[in-house]
């Protein structure tokens, strides 16, 4: 049923080649772009998860809030 119904419509059969094209069209444009991403920036931020801001976690060292 559904085959049939794909195939009465006229140019079904164009969606999946420029599907493919967007689709190879997206993935070069990610490659490059990452590709020419500052190494020195990649760095910092695969560290920034690993050192926590002094006030962020000041808490869990068992200081108490003074209010």
């Amino acid at each position: 049923m559904i085959k049939d119904t794909l195939q009465s419509i006229q140019g079904v059969d164009i969606f999946p080649i420029i599907s493919l094209f967007l689709f190879l069209i997206f993935f070069i444009v990610m490659v490059v772009w990452i590709s020419r991403l500052d190494k020195k920036y990649l760095k910092e931020m695969a560290q920034l998860p690993l050192e926590p801001e002094e006030n962020e976690f000041s808490n869990l060292a068992g200081e108490k809030n003074e209010k």
